[in-house]
This record gives structure tokens, sequence and C-alpha cells, in this order.
């Protein structure tokens, strides 16, 4: 019996030597796990003097950094990282200062801001590291302004026009944007005005974009002159008409000034690069119309007394290239005359038989726009205009008058957009007029006569009520995706067809979408549904319905409308055009 006995306890004294052997060497292990911890900064700024393992360290620093919860003590590694690139200028040293984004880095990167055109990728990588700290957070924006005269001091460097080092002026330009000091706008506007000649074009784009995001009144004039500059076979209209929309009323005098012809710089470039005739003035009306202030008015109204420089015979007669200054110039009236105080002069140039067909046709959408349904009857029987001449051979068709036919297409349009009763016989009563041919019914001038009946039809079936034009814009989403799925497998001919019902069906959408825009805040939900709408002139109807009636205080339709730019952006340039028309809106609801 005892010497089992003594066999057991010999067993249990191992068992225990063994069991305190096996945790001491755990405490041990778990010692040396919390110094080379993977999660600790530490753990990596110790290995950073080591050259064969100075790569994962920085690799491991930067993982840390941007991790979702940063570790407390990240800036601890600012400084061996940056005596590391002290000894070394290696641009991804500081680029992994970047992705620390701590303030104690600033003075470094301001240092690198000191540039050549040999000379410049840690310029570079430095106003990329003041743009990443200034997005960070308030404190690292209010770090990062102290790099601003340097910033601007980069942005103004003379260079070469086809330089790399160019990469430094926009990294800067952003890094400006984003600190939010409004230092950064002469800057910018400098950059706007300097010629092609003598820079990247592609600077001045950035530098008109920059200014939008700033939206500072004193770049107004800046932008103005931007409209009119071209380079490298593009131009920065775009981007200067967001930026003076972004402005909004403090825009509006040196827009004026400049419709005024009085405008020293903008006339200087007229002469200089010889604009077209009613260019200036055209340009200006449409921002005018993005503006849609009612100081601008009296001006917009006087304007339609002054010589139209477009309109000269030799415009008229084909025998030289021009753009009409007052066909924009009614537009802006229709955008800006809420209280339609001018439709009684609109109406007057609608019935002018001896005005130019364009004009007539631009004040009828003037009085569209502005919902002046006392114009309804001068607008209708501007669609009345016989535009077909008798055909030169028996068998032929008859010949379009193209100027009247336009005429005569625009006006009914706009009568089908304006009226919001039954004016179905109306219609019917100039279609029965003008006795069209079948080839020309599924023309565009038939097709403009078809798409009238389908706008007054929805507005005899709804009338004033909001719910029944939301409907209606809920069953032509369904409707237009229908017709384009049934185009699968079709001849030419069923398509074509195919093609005019989605042309109907867009034009009950975009009546819809007018008539919404008319009725107030109640609308606003119906609206808000299809900022995603896929044919684009129903869509620009709905964006010009919400730019009547959302505000600032509206965030979740500023949410979706710059979400959808964010998706049409990326497509192709239909897509984009719209995003751009989407971007107004945007900031026309943003200054409301």
């Amino acid at each position: 019996m005892a010497k089992p006995q003594g066999s057991l306890w010999v067993r249990s004294m191992s068992l225990g030597r063994s069991l305190g052997l096996a945790l001491a060497v755990g405490s041990l292990v778990s010692v040396a796990g919390c110094m080379d911890d993977p999660q600790d900064v530490k753990t990596w700024v110790k290995k950073l003097e080591d050259v064969r393992e100075q790569k994962e360290a920085l690799r491991n620093i930067e993982r840390l950094a941007t991790a979702k919860e940063r570790p407390a003590n990240i800036d601890d590694a600012v400084g061996p990282v940056s005596a590391l690139f002290k000894k070394s200028k290696d641009p991804q040293h500081l680029k992994t200062l970047t992705k620390i984004r701590s303030v104690k880095a600033v003075d470094l990167f301001i240092e690198q801001l000191d540039y050549s055109d040999e000379s410049y990728e840690n310029a570079s990588v430095a106003a990329t590291g003041l743009l990443e700290l200034a997005m960070l957070d308030d404190k690292g924006r209010e770090a990062a302004k102290k790099a601003v005269p340097d910033l601007v001091k980069a942005l103004d460097k003379k260079l070469p026009i086809k330089t790399r080092a160019n990469v430094v002026k926009v990294e800067a330009m952003k890094a400006l944007t984003a600190i939010k000091d409004p230092a950064a706008v002469p800057a910018l506007m400098k950059v706007v005005e300097v010629s092609a000649d003598e820079q990247d074009f592609f600077l001045n784009r950035e530098a008109a974009k920059h200014l939008g995001e700033f939206a500072d009144a004193r770049s107004a004039g800046t932008l103005v002159r931007g409209l009119f500059m071209t380079g490298r076979g593009g131009d920065i209209f775009v981007p200067c008409r967001y930026a003076l929309a972004r402005i909004g009323e403090g825009a509006v005098d040196k827009v004026v000034e400049a419709m005024q012809r009085k405008n020293a710089q903008v006339e200087e470039d007229a002469k200089k690069y010889e604009f077209l005739p009613g260019l200036v003035v055209q340009k200006m009306a449409i921002i005018l119309g993005d503006l849609r202030s009612k100081k601008a008015l009296p001006a917009l109204i006087k304007e339609l007394d002054r010589k139209d420089d477009g309109m000269a015979p030799d415009c008229v007669n084909g025998n030289k290239q021009c753009v009409s200054g007052h066909q924009s110039v009614l537009l802006a009236i229709g955008m800006t005359d809420v209280e339609k105080t001018s439709a009684k002069t609109l109406i007057g140039i609608v019935n002018d038989a001896k005005r130019h067909p364009k004009l007539r046709s631009a004040a009828a959408e003037a009085l569209n726009l502005m919902n002046a349904t006392d114009g309804a009857a001068a607008i209708l029987a501007a669609a009345k205009t016989q535009f077909l001449k008798p055909p030169k051979e028996k068998d032929d068709l008859p010949e379009l008058d193209q100027e009247k036919a336009g005429l005569a297409a625009g006006a009914i349009t706009q009568f089908g957009r304006l009226v919001d009763k039954d004016e179905t016989a109306a219609v019917d009563g100039v279609l029965k007029a003008l006795n069209l041919p079948k080839e020309l019914l599924e023309a565009d001038i038939g097709i403009a006569f078809q798409n009238a009946m389908a706008r007054v039809e929805l507005a005899r079936d709804c009338k004033k009520d909001a719910a029944c034009y939301g409907k209606a814009l809920d069953e032509m989403v369904k409707e237009m995706d229908s017709l384009e799925a049934s185009k699968s497998g079709k001849d030419d001919r069923e398509k074509m067809l195919l093609d005019i019902r989605k042309a109907r069906s867009a034009a009950k959408a975009e009546k819809a979408a007018f008539m919404l825009g008319r009725m107030g805040r109640d609308a606003l939900p119906f609206l808000s549904k299809h900022i995603a709408y896929k044919d684009s002139a129903a869509r620009i109807g709905i964006m010009l319905a919400l730019s009547r009636i959302a505000t600032k205080s509206d965030a979740e339709i500023l949410k979706a409308i710059q979400a959808q730019i964010d998706i049409d952006k990326t497509k192709d340039k239909a897509s984009q055009g719209l995003a751009d028309e989407m971007r107004i809106t945007h900031a026309i609801i943003a200054n409301r």
C-alpha cells in the first residue's frame, strides 16, 4: 500500500513543477507579446532604424494611422518618421506623415513647399499632407492655416506651361480649399485669369472649381471673365457658372455690369479674341437666369430695348456666325419675374409678327417659366403659324420653313406646359388646321404637337391636384421602363414608334413637374421621389420645380441631388451635362 502512495506523491510533485514552469514560460511569452503588440505604435517605431524592417514598420504605422479607431498615441510616430525623412528625403517617408495627420508635422510640410520644376515631388506630398490634416477635424484645419502663405506662394510660382511640377499647384489648391481660409481667394482668382498662353489651362479649370467652394463675392469679376476663357480646345464656362450660382446675390452687380458692356476686361477680351456677336449678353443672361435676383430684373427688361448684336442682318441671313443675346435675356426674365410684372411685354413680343421667330418662341417660353397663364392665347396663336410651303413637284412633300416651324413647335410646346385646364380641343384644332402629312406627324414637328396633346390631356385630368400629378410621375416611370424593354427584338420601324411613345410619356412627366413646381411646398414629396428620373427633359423639369419651392432647410433633398450628381458625373457626356445642371439647382436651393 505504501509504494503506490509514494509513486502518486512523486507524480504529483512532478506535475506541480511542470505546471509551475509552464506558467512561468507563459508569463514571459505574455510580456513579450505586449512588447511586440502589432496594434501598438511603439512596436513599429522602434523598428524604423532597422533597414530590414523599415518598410514593414512604415506600412504598419500607416495602417494604424488610417484605421477606423486611430491609436491615441499615433503622434508618437511623428518625431521618428520625421527624423527618418530628414535623413533620406524619400517621398515615401513623407507620405507616411501625411497618413498620420498630425499637427506636429505642419512645420515639416511647410518646409517642403519650396520647390522647382526639377524637384517637386516632396512639395506635392507636403501639400497633400496639409490637405489630409485640414480634412481630419477642426483642430487639424486650424493648425494647417499656418501653411496658407506658403501654399499661396507655391501656387504663384512661375513654371513652364508643360511641367509635371504643376501637380504641386493642384494639391496646393485642394489644401487651401480644405483649410477654408479666405486669404486663398485672391490667389485662386489670379490662377483663373492667367492666359492659356502662359500656363496649363487645366489649372484655370481647377482654380474656378475651388472658387466655387469658397463662394466669395470678391471673385465674381474674375469668374465673369472666366466664362469666356478658352484653352487647349476647352473652356471653363461650367465651373465659373457654378461658382457664380454659389455666390448668389453677391454676384449680381458684376454680371449686370458685363451684360451692359461696362466690364473693361471683358470688352478688351471680346475685341482681342473676336467674340461672336451677342455672346457677352447671352452668357450674362444665362447667369442672371441662374441667380434669379429681383435686383437684376430692371436691367434685363431694359436690355430688350437695346440692339441685339446677334440678330443683325448678316447674322439673320446666315452670312455670319452669331448668337442672340435677347433669347437668353427673355428666358432670364421668365426665371426671375415671379410676380409677372413683365408678362404684358412678353405677350407683346409673342404677338409681334415682325419679330424674329426665335425671339417670339423665347418669349413664349418665358411666359411659361413665370406661369403667366394670361399669355396662353397669344402662345396658341403663334402655334398656328403656317410653316409649310407648297411642294416644288407634284409628288413631293410640302417644304418646311424652318424658322416658322420652330416657332410653331416651340409655341405649342409652351402652351402645353403652361395651361392648367382642359385645352385638348384647342390643340386638336391646331393639329387639324395644319393638316400635317403622315410623314411629318412622325417627324420632329409632328411629335412636338402630339406631345403637346399629351400635356394638355394631363392638365385636363389633374387640373390643380398635386397628388394627381405626383401619381402621373410615378406612372410615367413605369411606362418608360416598359417601353424601353419592349424595344428588344423589334425592327427599326417598330423601334421608332416606341420612341415616339416614349417622348409622349416624357412630355407628360415634364408637364407634371412644371405643374407641381407651381403648387408650393406640398408638392415636394412628389418631386423628391424622382430626382433620378431617366429622361433628361423631365429631369430638368423636376429640377426647375425643386429650385422654385425647395429651400436650404430641405437637407434631404439637397443630399439626394448631390448623390445623383455623383452618379451622373461618372457616366456619358449627356449624363455629365445633367449633373452640371443639377449642380446649378443645388446652388440655387442652397441660397434660398
